[in-house]
């Protein structure tokens, strides 16, 4: 377990509570005016989110929504998806990835900066955990 801190971008932080490579459990911060990351899906992960202060814009299977606190959000293997911070105010949310698989790895191999070659070497890397597009098993 690599208990700990990792920035992904300007906007976003994520603190790993736990971490094995069945579950990952994270608190995830967003700054406010984020910009929309990539759409992209998990070929054999399920994720859990709970948001729990402000409000977290998503774009699921092509549907857009804003979720509150309290709100949770289950995407299935397969179902592309997208979150960022829309608004004007912090937004911090629960985290659960199952199973984990090498996710925590891929987290801070891209906290390490993303040139058009890490990009395509973390696309191989992490293949089993993540894939880019809104082409998933659930369509866009």
């Amino acid at each position: 377990m690599n208990v700990g801190e990792i920035r992904l971008s300007e906007a976003q932080v994520l603190h790993v509570t736990s971490s094995t490579t069945d579950v990952l459990r994270l608190e995830s911060t967003w700054a406010p005016g984020g910009k929309p990351p990539p759409t992209h899906w998990h070929p054999r992960q399920t994720e859990h989110f709970e948001v729990l202060e402000g409000r977290l814009t998503v774009r699921v299977a092509g549907d857009m929504r804003t979720l509150g606190p309290g709100d949770v959000l289950d995407v299935p293997p397969g179902t592309p998806h997208a979150m960022w911070n829309a608004g004007d105010v912090p937004v911090r949310a629960a985290w659960v990835v199952t199973p984990a698989l090498r996710t925590e790895q891929m987290f801070r191999y891209l906290a390490g900066g993303m040139s058009p070659l890490r990009s395509i070497r973390m696309l191989f890397m992490f293949r089993n955990e993540f894939r880019l597009g809104g082409r998933g098993r659930r369509g866009a």
